[in-house]
This record gives structure tokens, sequence and C-alpha cells, in this order.
């Protein structure tokens, strides 16, 4: 089923049901799997945790796991009506930010932005290297959906404008610029 700028399938490229893991494509490139996808109290929630990206994914100057994570909520919202909540954690490291306590700080936001609730960050085991986990539950309400919705379209405008694997791969840097500059680009 397409989403947005993405396709979100079960396994085997069969229509997503619920409970299964969701393979998250664009442009026909799996970016990731989201898995597993659990349902919770009776099937009114389910459980956002373990997005596995793929290297294009990882190769991307952008946080696309914010990107796919606000489409996949957006799904189920409006493929899933019986959903009623939608819990998160995110646990994965990302180099984006400059550090950990800046990529928790990033999560937060989109969660509070988009009106979970409940957010919280704690760290993880020593040895894990400063790493920090941020959890939330986002809760379906008008107020809600349009808060996810407004979040999604500036994310979406940032994808419209340069679309996951647009980015340059040439280097970037101060170094870059002058070797640039010196051959006259």
């Amino acid at each position: 089923m397409k989403h947005g700028f993405l396709q979100i399938q079960g396994p085997a490229g069969q229509a997503y049901a619920l409970g299964q893991p969701m393979h998250v494509f664009h442009q026909g490139q799996l970016l990731g799997v989201l898995d597993p996808v659990p349902l919770l109290r009776d099937g009114t929630e389910i459980h956002l945790e373990a997005f596995d990206p793929q290297p294009v994914v990882r190769a991307e100057g952008r946080h696309v796991g914010r990107y796919v994570f606000l489409e996949v909520c957006a799904f189920i919202t409006e493929h899933f009506p019986q959903i009623q909540a939608i819990s998160v954690t995110f646990a994965r490291q990302v180099d984006l930010f400059g550090g950990a306590p800046q990529l928790a700080a990033a999560r937060v936001q989109t969660l509070l932005r988009m009106g979970a609730t409940d957010v919280h960050i704690t760290s993880q085991a020593e040895g894990q290297g400063g790493r920090f986990v941020v959890a939330g539950m986002w809760h379906y309400n008008e107020r809600n959906l349009k808060a996810l919705h407004e979040i999604l379209e500036e994310e979406r405008a940032s994808y419209r404008a340069k679309p996951i694997g647009a980015i340059s791969s040439a280097p970037r840097g101060p170094v870059a610029r002058a070797w640039r500059f010196l051959r006259g680009r």
C-alpha cells in the first residue's frame, strides 16, 4: 500500500496486515523493515521499536528513520481504524545529530510535536556508548492526528525537494570545498 512517497508492505510483497513486519519502500527500493510490530491491548494498540535500515538509509545525510516513522504512524491511522494508540521506543543510534543527547532531544521533540504523552528518556546500560532510549505513547484523537499530519507534511516537503538517495554523495566539509575551489568548480 502506498503512503505518501513510501510503500508499506507485509512480508513477500503482500498487503500489510496488523502484527506483521512492515517492509518500507521508496520507489521500489527497500528502506528498511520494522520487525516486530506487535498488537497489544486486544488489538487496539501497536508498538513500534525495531527499525532495521538498509544501506541507502544509513548513507543518507538526513534522518530518514524519522520520516519513515511519521509515514508509518499516518499509514496505521488511515488503514487500521481499530488502532487507538501507538507506543514507541527509539533505541537505534543515528550518527547525524552530533551525539546521543542531541539525537534523544530530536526524538523527544518529534514525539511531543505529534502529541505523544508519557515521553521519557532513559540511558542504556553501561558499555552502550552513552546512548539513550526515548519512549512515548501516541493516542488517536483529532488534535494528535492534526499534529501528526503537520509534522509529516514538513518532512514530506523536505523529501519532495530532495528524494531519498538524491543527496549528493560528493565529499562535504571545508577540505572538500577547498578542493572544488582549487579545481575551479
